[in-house]
């Protein structure tokens, strides 16, 4: 890693704090000696000449994104962002909430790849003074810990915004006893009630009175059910657009109030106007005065992280702007149903989705970092995804030896290593919904074995292409570290799974007394240590709220590897006639689809 210094006399005041701030972490400091000069300059880039780095910049994050290359000790003559906003969106409703440091630790690195923006996706874990059931539990963010953040960000060029919920996705909330009297149905909130709006005006309070940015993400998508429970009781059948035009037009008038400029989600708009109901049906209808209707305020975020050709990103670009909106684009990172960042799957959908937003000239972008099913991700590991996105969008090379070199210079993991850990996120074969195998096998129940029975005919690519890829990325991960004891466990369990099939199936009684007294509790033992190591990763970034769900989860698992070891020595003692779960042909795999969530996978009733 390179050292840096810089003189305060020849910096501009609006960069000494960032430095300093940086210098904390990071070999940079003041002194009489600088290697780092700055040029204000409307054609940003670093370049170096006999050992002093010139940075160009025309923005706080073009600067320290320049002195993130000097320390790689990299140059590039034109270093321009392809957006003017450049930021990502953390999910901080799944169970996993930052704390303040590691929050700060993440700004810091932020800052030196060049993002200028960070959403906190936070549906209720904030803190309303009048709503005490609100984030409860949830590791709620206080308003102090907010203007902290903000304060922080500020001084590093980073915007930070809330991004809430005003109408769906507040399941938690609105199942709470304080909650009841905000709810429509189970997860949306109740509209045209005054007693929504006062809720909704303390959640705007509150981020009004904590955060510098005039900009909020107020969310909104996903209402499948909007004015179907206690609305349509009280108002009768009404037009689903109808009723989301009028709230979305009353939720914009109490942004105004604190001066917000609001953005969401677009696809209920698409949903609304299409024959199934779905968001990229390039068919849907919204008519003119539906269109007419939308708050001139309001900006639509088009959020995509599936589609592979940029012709679809143009044309959904396209249909944004015929609303008479110039869209904010919301890519994905995947982190979601996964035990680790998702590399491949990343990049097959960003590509295009960034080459369309370069060709259609949009202006802002973020990447998405979502946390569904228990928010279990390794949150370093997208690091690496960060980085190649934040080099891409400034026109440099995504190569692995930058990117590497890069990494060390930052203090993110290893590229490297987090590339082996990727490939471990096998996608089998005509699975095209996004499900990640690591999770089915992490989370599967031993005797249900419904995602095992959901894998139908792929189970033979599950033991050759996921196993063989196991074993690869194991070779070549330290045996010490996260990612070795993880993939360790999952490929014991696939091959515990097979085997214990094969036995049953076949009558092998010596096999089953060995899976009995030997495979089953050196399989808990390795639950037991990925248990320790997990709550070791979640504590280094999370307030221990939430850590109780994967707690619950892998201590039950654990119970079911005992049961299922209970079950096998009663059959084998003739007290059980057969174990009904394991016989063949229990449950047709070619009819069930492949369960994908814990619940999916480790309930076959009410839970």
């Amino acid at each position: 890693m390179n050292a840096l210094t810089w003189n305060c006399r020849q910096t501009s005041p609006e960069l000494i704090a960032a430095l300093e701030l940086l210098g904390s972490e990071y070999p940079i400091s003041e002194g009489e000696q600088p290697n780092l000069s700055f040029t204000r300059t409307q054609t940003p880039g670093i370049t170096c000449s006999d050992g002093i780095y010139q940075i160009d910049w025309s923005s706080i994050s073009g600067a320290l994104r320049g002195v993130g290359q000097a320390l790689a000790e990299l140059e590039a003559s034109s270093d321009r962002c392809d957006f003017k906003t450049f930021g990502i969106m953390v999910d901080c409703s799944r169970n996993a909430v930052m704390t303040v440091d590691y929050a700060k630790s993440m700004l810091r690195r932020l800052a030196l790849m060049g993002y200028n923006q960070v959403m906190l996706y936070t549906e209720d874990t904030y803190e309303l003074d009048s709503e005490p059931a609100f984030g409860i539990l949830r590791g709620a963010y206080s308003a102090a810990e907010i203007r902290e953040l903000d304060g922080y960000a500020a001084v590093l060029g980073i915007e930070l915004c809330g991004c809430i919920q005003t109408l769906g996705h507040l399941e938690v909330f609105l199942r709470s006893c304080g909650g009841a009297e905000y709810r429509d149905t189970p997860g949306i909130l109740l509209v045209d009630d005054e007693k929504t709006y006062y809720l909704i005006r303390q959640m705007l309070r509150f981020w009004a009175e904590n955060c510098r940015s005039r900009r909020i993400h107020i969310g909104m998508d996903e209402a499948h059910d909007l004015g179907r429970g206690k609305f349509l009781d009280r108002n009768g059948y009404q037009s689903n657009f109808e009723i989301f035009n009028r709230h979305l037009s009353k939720v914009s008038a109490i942004c105004a109030e604190f001066g917000f400029e609001p953005m969401l989600w677009s696809d209920m708009y698409f949903r609304m106007g299409s024959k199934t109901h779905d968001y990229y049906d390039l068919d849907a209808d919204i008519p003119a005065d539906v269109r007419a209707a939308i708050p001139a305020a309001s900006k639509l975020v088009y959020w995509d992280y599936y589609h592979l050709d940029c012709e679809f990103y143009d044309k959904m670009i396209e249909l944004h702007r015929g609303l008479g909106k110039e869209p904010v684009m919301g890519s994905g990172l995947w982190t979601w149903y996964r035990l680790f960042y998702d590399h491949g799957r990343s990049v097959e959908r960003v590509l295009p989705c960034l080459e369309s937003c370069r060709k259609n000239q949009l202006e802002e972008f973020f990447f998405t970092l979502w946390g569904d099913n228990g928010a279990y991700c390794n949150f370093p590991t997208v690091y690496s995804g960060l980085l190649w996105g934040a080099e891409l969008a400034h026109g440099q090379p995504a190569d692995d030896e930058r990117l590497e070199r890069l990494s060390r210079a930052l203090k993110l993991p290893s590229y490297r290593e987090t590339m082996l850990a990727s490939s471990m996120n096998v996608e089998l074969p005509n699975r095209e919904n996004g499900v990640g195998t690591l999770s089915v096998v992490l989370w599967d129940d031993p005797l249900l074995k419904k995602g095992w029975r959901s894998l139908g005919l792929d189970r033979e690519a599950l033991r050759t292409d996921f196993t063989g890829r196991l074993d690869a990325a194991l070779s070549g991960l330290p045996p010490e570290s996260y990612f070795h004891q993880t993939g360790t466990l999952l490929l014991t369990k696939v091959r515990l799974t097979a085997e214990l099939e094969s036995a049953y199936r076949n009558g092998d009684a010596a096999g089953l007394r060995k899976i009995r007294e030997h495979d089953i509790p050196a399989l808990i033992a390795l639950y037991d240590e990925f248990q320790r190591g997990f709550r070791e990763q979640w504590r280094s970034c999370y307030k221990l709220n939430g850590l109780e769900t994967i707690q619950v989860r892998l201590g039950g698992l654990c119970a079911r590897y005992r049961e299922l070891a209970l079950r096998l020595e009663e059959f084998e003692l003739g007290v059980l006639p057969d174990i009904p779960e394991l016989l063949p042909g229990s449950g047709n795999p070619r009819r069930n689809p492949l369960a994908e969530r814990y619940s999916d996978l480790a309930f076959s009733g009410c839970f």
